[in-house]
């Protein structure tokens, strides 16, 4: 309703000013500081003296005289007949408008906040027309479980992804997997070669029935493929350890011993050469295991290097189930699951080194420190002006491809510019990966079956099922942390270089700071998840504490997720008191309910230029600004209307709307209303900024206000039925834009009880 009126508005002062003699006059409708001025303002008149040689308060004053005539001559279901007649000049140039505070309470009640299908009921795929946005977030090396830090990632671009559909954008949401670096050989490695006491400490926690003695190895690798046959290495169950749980603790001891010893490196380099050269189709991991643990190929020949290809395939294939796993727990679903192992099969980056080389975009070094390397020159480009050395190599002398170089390739192919010399888009092939479904905007992504497809990418770019287009996009944002900025300016700079200023400018990096912990918050996990970091006096003494996979101290966001559920369970038994119980089931929904609020909300809440310290005191309090606070205020206002319908007094929007369009709106009550209607708003607001702070602050203060107002405004015990229609309306208003922010935008689920 609000951005109709405000559409509307500037179109009408838009044409005044054109019969003024503007030139093009841009627009933008402002809510003023102090609601006695009014609802909406346009304060465009100062920049417009020059050109229309007037002063700034004649030209706002002739711009409302044609305003009121405009308005006067309108029917009465136009926009613009909300405002009230008149419109008031103030100060040098302000033309101010109040909005009629009874029919437009009225209209937000009968229209909402705009008309859309239901978000989780949105198309799966989205077609390549003009306007579809591709959204790539989350990226996990797939070769031990997600950790904190990825959980800031996942939830700012599943935010992003969900204000993108709110405002009617067609969005494609990717998750790109590295089943090709030197991470997921890492893995391979300490399965193959990593000394057996070493692989069973690791491996007995999560597979116990491995046990000690001669042949560890040929276990592990027999129950690997087992679980993989049977699907069984993700659990749904969050408290079960997954495979992704073993290569978390496997991981760690690899690299102390690259570190203890350096020629037990070389497995590295050997498992990363036969995970390039890739592996027959036929192969099949219960085939390739019986190579690898039988000793029928050596080490080095075609067939040890292909079943150690499989079974790195698989192990990025089942750290990956894990990690959807997690983030669906927390309501994040994709669309495309695009493998860097396809990239390098389909030639991605062959073809862009053919376009990058015709642009005369790159060079060959023929001497100097880069002597062999093929290198992207940034020194005329602005955004790289006084670097020291402004040569970017993607090519390195041994013919390997940069991440930097696989990422120009990457992003070309998102925006539609990976062309063959024919003009056909230089595209994978796809297959559906997994089936799932998610009963609500918020609710768990299960997978397994649903009425959803998840699309992995091929290498065969015949395979194409029905429904599966990706990619073409006209804007981009990768969600990648500050770390990574240098090289995405160059991602957008080779973009630029190869004659596209325009989609170079849609190539968004959408950059956050890293998550960390406080001391007490590493002191919580470590006595609920009996874990000991070993950290010293002086780092529990730092404000917060980073995290380090490679040193093995870390938090698994499961174990984030589970260590919340129990705090959250705690928190409800105090606020039950005593003798009171809840059913298991209730408990344990109730809990989870309030532990994901809990934790997206405080991803979302925090600047992105910041350190995220996370601590499960604040994250939690019932009070303040958390995630808790805010379900506990649409809890509230829907209880309003379950006593309410107990006292057959609930009446519905309908019948409200009839009610009030013709009364006086208390100004308190207005203020509350008004910031409602202006959620669209603050969403476009924080995309364009991509500053989820800003909705989420928004929601805080709606929280705040309706609860203060929910005490000075009874609706139950109203004096009479009109002013009770008037509150009513007001706090229904307030129930569906709050759950609204916190269900379909922030991903918040909101719980029958707190």
């Amino acid at each position: 309703m609000l951005e109709r009126v405000r559409n509307e508005l500037a179109a009408a002062i838009s044409a005044a000013l054109k019969e003024m003699g503007a030139e093009s006059p841009k627009v933008t409708l402002d809510v003023p500081p102090r609601r006695e001025l009014g609802d909406l303002a346009w304060a465009g008149a100062l920049p417009l003296a020059k050109g229309l040689r007037r002063p700034p308060r004649a030209i706002a004053e002739e711009v409302a005289r044609r305003l009121e005539g405009t308005l006067a001559a309108l029917p009465d279901e136009h926009p613009l007949a909300l405002l009230e007649p008149g419109c008031r000049v103030e100060g040098p140039g302000f033309v101010n408008f109040r909005l009629r505070r009874g029919p437009a309470l009225a209209g937000l009640l009968t229209e909402g906040l705009r008309k859309t299908d239901e978000l989780h009921r949105r198309p799966q795929a989205p077609s390549l027309e003009p306007q579809k946005v591709i959204v790539e977030h989350t990226n996990i090396n797939p070769n031990k479980a997600a950790h904190i830090g990825h959980l800031r990632n996942s939830v700012l671009g599943d935010t992003l992804v969900r204000c993108l559909r709110f405002l009617g954008r067609g969005v494609e949401v990717q998750n790109y997997v590295d089943d090709t670096g030197v991470q997921v050989a890492d893995i391979v490695v300490g399965l193959l070669y990593l000394p057996e006491d070493a692989l069973l400490a690791a491996a007995s926690p999560v597979w116990p029935e491995v046990g000690a003695g001669k042949g560890v190895r040929t276990r592990v690798l027999q129950a690997f493929a087992s679980r993989a046959a049977d699907r069984t290495l993700a659990s749904p169950e969050l408290a079960v350890a997954d495979f992704d749980d073993l290569c978390w603790d496997l991981y760690p001891r690899v690299t102390r011993r690259y570190e203890e010893d350096p020629e037990f490196a070389a497995h590295r380099s050997e498992v990363l050469h036969a995970v390039e050269g890739g592996f027959p189709p036929e192969l099949t991991l219960e085939d390739a295991v019986e190579l690898l643990r039988a000793g029928a190929a050596d080490p080095g020949t075609e067939p040890h290097r292909q079943a150690s290809a499989r079974l790195a395939a698989a192990v990025a294939e089942a750290n990956l189930y894990c990690h959807l796993a997690t983030m669906g727990r927390l309501g994040i679903a994709y669309d495309v699951l695009p493998h860097e192992s396809d990239i390098l099969h389909r030639g991605f980056w062959r073809r862009t080194f053919e376009l990058l080389q015709a642009a005369g975009a790159i060079r060959l070094e023929e001497e100097g420190k880069n002597a062999g390397c093929w290198v992207m020159s940034l020194a005329e480009s602005a955004e790289f002006a006084g670097m020291a050395d402004a040569d970017k190599i993607l090519v390195r002398s041994n013919d390997t491809v940069t991440y930097t170089g696989k990422d120009i390739a990457y992003q070309l192919w998102k925006l539609g510019l990976l062309r063959d010399p024919d003009g056909t888009l230089h595209d994978f092939g796809y297959c559906p990966f997994d089936r799932f479904g998610q009963a609500g905007p918020a609710s768990p992504v299960r997978y397994g079956a649903g009425e959803r497809t998840l699309f992995r990418t091929t290498a065969d770019p015949g395979e194409r099922p029905p429904g599966a287009s990706f990619g073409a996009g006209s804007r981009v944002y990768n969600v990648i942390d500050v770390r990574q900025s240098y090289p995405q300016k160059v991602v957008k700079e080779a973009i630029r270089v190869l004659g596209h200023p325009e989609a170079a400018e849609s190539s968004i990096h959408f950059a956050y700071e890293m998550v960390a912990l406080t001391p007490a918050a590493v002191r919580r996990l470590e006595e609920t998840q009996g874990l000991d970091f070993r950290l010293s006096p002086g780092d529990m003494g730092k404000p917060f504490i980073e995290m380090s996979g490679r040193r093995g101290i870390g938090v698994k966001a499961d174990a984030l997720l589970v260590t919340l559920i129990r705090e959250a369970e705690r928190a409800i038994a105090e606020r039950q008191g005593d003798g009171a119980t809840l059913a298991v089931e209730q408990l344990a929904g109730r809990a989870r309910a309030i532990a994901v609020g809990a934790l997206r909300y405080q991803m979302a809440r925090q600047g992105r230029n910041r350190v995220l310290a996370f601590d499960f005191d604040e994250a939690l309090a019932f009070e303040g600004d958390t995630g808790p606070y805010l379900q506990y205020s649409a809890v509230r206002a829907n209880k309003i209307f379950e006593k309410l319908a107990a006292q057959g007094l609930a009446g519905s929007a309908e019948q409200d709307a009839l009610a009030v369009a013709g009364v006086a709106v208390p100004d308190d009550l207005w203020e509350l209303a008004l910031a409602c209607a202006r959620t669209p708003e603050m969403v476009e607001k924080s995309v364009a900024s991509l500053e989820f702070s800003l909705l989420a602050g928004h929601a805080r203060d709606l929280a705040q206000s309706f609860h203060k107002l929910y005490h000075e405004h009874p609706v139950l015990h109203a004096e009479d039925e009109p002013t009770r229609a008037l509150r009513r309306a007001t706090f229904r208003v307030f129930a569906v834009a709050i759950t609204t922010i916190l269900e379909e935008l922030l991903g918040i689920p909101v719980p029958q009880e707190m």
